[in-house]
């Protein structure tokens, strides 16, 4: 039976932990990608509860090995009738044991049709760890990118608090009309509420980290990752053929060989055996013993199980078809995600390296004229809005591409990056 490897199932996690490097500087304990997943895979309670699906399963693989149970009876014969018959006088009372002898190997067959039902299930459980942790990364993801957009809203307040003390200094030297302070006043106000609710979604992502792997609160205060560190990724074609082996399509191939034991079993059962007994008669009128034997057989005359082969045949074309069908799908999904990861890594490229240290200098650029007069207070609060909105617009950016990369990983269970 087809076995996936314990670890090799669950590259993105090693794959995003390299590439999310720990920050230089936390502002309390941290937790690494990797330290998530591990938690995950150990503690999530989904995971916990499956083991004991497969245990049930392992009851069945051996209730489907056990042999039939021998058959006692207990015949009275020849009493309360008429004549010579009347009364127990003539009685004759045979006791029996009879046992079941399964021919062509239906036990065996028995068994290995449970066997497949457990590997369909170890299948199931690849998938559903492979669900865990993807979701525990997506979280990962998303609590690192808060991170960046708490510092962002951070770098608002303080734009904010550097332009009220300017636009107050232009006040008092009366280079600036009072409504100017007012303005600034409220900007103020709204970048602190801001920065005040981006905690709280922060404090949130923390939480909801911690629940991957069923905790009740974060024992943690910072996701130690570098959002903007991109791993280089392999080609298309390499990815395709990595497709063909994931947890979610090799689910069909255990479906097909499930239904083809099924197949083996309804057609093996259609004779289940024959029956061998041996008993002692007592007979009263001649008040002697004796031993009886017996041997049965049912008759084959008609094909009883039928119908549970065309069910079987049915549903194994199934599954070949329906796999079929999900690689047709996965394809097409996998070069959406490849595309997207592409177009995400130039664009954080040009954002990173042309927009804004363009905006930085235009923002260092109009603070310094309006300090001077040279430009209004509509044009710094402008290029400010600008800076945050170049920020922001890579921290989104970065997101994606993890995010995207995770979702590639996931669909073929295998890392990707290079």
């Amino acid at each position: 039976m087809y076995r996936f490897p314990a670890a090799g199932r669950i590259a993105l996690a090693a794959t995003l932990a390299f590439s999310l490097h720990p920050l230089a500087q936390a502002e309390g304990p941290a937790i690494s990608l990797r330290e998530a997943l591990d938690r995950t895979l150990k503690s999530n309670p989904d995971l916990a509860a499956y083991q004991y699906v497969l245990k049930a399963q392992d009851g069945r693989i051996t209730q489907a090995g056990l042999k039939p149970n021998p058959t006692f009876t207990a015949d009275l014969e020849n009493v309360l009738g008429t004549g010579a018959t009347k009364g127990v006088d003539a009685a004759e009372l045979t006791l029996g044991l009879s046992q079941l002898i399964e021919l062509d190997g239906l036990r065996d067959k028995r068994v290995a049709s449970a066997q497949w039902a457990r590997e369909g299930l170890e299948v199931e459980g690849h998938i559903a760890r492979l669900d865990a942790v993807a979701e525990t990364a997506r979280r990962f993801v998303k609590l690192v990118a808060q991170q960046e957009e708490h510092r962002l809203t951070h770098l608002a307040v303080e734009l904010a608090e550097k332009t009220s003390a300017a636009v107050e200094r232009r006040v008092q030297a009366a280079k600036s009309p009072l409504a100017e302070r007012d303005r600034a006043a409220v900007a103020l106000e709204r970048a602190r509420s801001d920065d005040a609710h981006t905690e709280h979604q922060l404090l949130a992502s923390r939480y909801e980290l911690a629940a991957s792997w069923g905790s009740v609160s974060p024992d943690f205060t910072e996701a130690a990752a570098d959002l903007y560190t991109l791993p280089p990724v392999e080609d298309y074609p390499t990815m395709v053929a990595a497709l063909a082996n994931t947890p979610d399509l090799n689910r069909y191939l255990s479906a097909a060989r499930l239904r083809e034991s099924e197949i083996t079993l309804a057609l093996a059962a259609r004779r289940p055996g024959i029956e061998v007994g041996v008993g002692l008669r007592r007979l009263q009128a001649d008040d002697d013993t004796a031993l009886v034997f017996s041997v049965g057989a049912p008759l084959a005359l008609k094909n009883r199980n039928q119908g549970l082969v065309q069910e079987a045949q049915a549903l194994r074309d199934g599954a070949n078809a329906q796999r079929t069908a999900a690689m047709v799908k996965a394809r097409a999904q996998l070069f959406g995600n490849h595309r997207e990861l592409l177009d995400r890594q130039r664009q954080i490229t040009a954002l990173r390296e042309r927009a804004l240290p363009r905006m930085e200098a235009a923002l260092a650029n109009t603070e310094y004229a309006y300090e001077r007069g040279r430009y209004s207070y509509l044009e710094l609060v402008d290029a400010q809005r600008e800076l945050l909105a170049v920020r922001r617009e890579l921290i989104e950016a970065a997101q994606q591409y993890y995010l995207t990369l995770i979702e590639i990983e996931r669909l073929t269970g295998s890392a990707v990056s290079r």
